[in-house]
């Protein structure tokens, strides 16, 4: 009898667990990613910038940027951290805010302006992984 009765609540449990999934599933809207890739003159070198963002539950916006190699995918600014060299949160938490700008000024010389709520500063690295690119921070009005 004893038996019987776990088993049912297992089963109740794993009915629950599934309903819950569900439900999740159809409410939570997902992340949105957008990436954007510019190549130094020589073609060595890439500078990508990923933002991620939603509005549901509420609203946010992230930028990434990550100078590599660029022979390297694309997908390497979201799971190679060890190259990115600005990350933080839009000037807005729109998808809307304004994306930094990256301009390539020499093979090994790359601009980034960017625009940062004032609460938050971003992470900002002076070289990249290699420590053969620069970077010069141009912060906007």
């Amino acid at each position: 009898m004893k038996a019987k009765s776990v088993l049912l609540t297992f089963l109740a449990l794993g009915v629950l667990m599934i309903g819950i999934t569900i439900y999740y599933a159809a409410t939570i809207d997902r992340a949105q990613r957008d990436i954007d890739t510019v190549v130094a003159p020589d073609g060595r070198y890439k500078a990508v910038h990923m933002r991620v963002y939603g509005d549901k539950p509420e609203p946010f916006c992230v930028d990434t940027i990550a100078i590599y190699l660029a022979l390297y995918p694309e997908s390497f600014v979201s799971s190679k951290r060890a190259y990115e060299v600005f990350g933080g949160p839009c000037a807005t938490p729109s998808r809307n805010a304004p994306a930094p700008k990256m301009e390539w000024t020499d093979n090994k010389t790359v601009r980034i302006t960017y625009a940062a709520p004032a609460d938050k500063p971003p992470r900002m690295r002076d070289k990249d992984a290699s420590l053969f690119v620069d970077i010069e921070w141009v912060k906007a009005n």
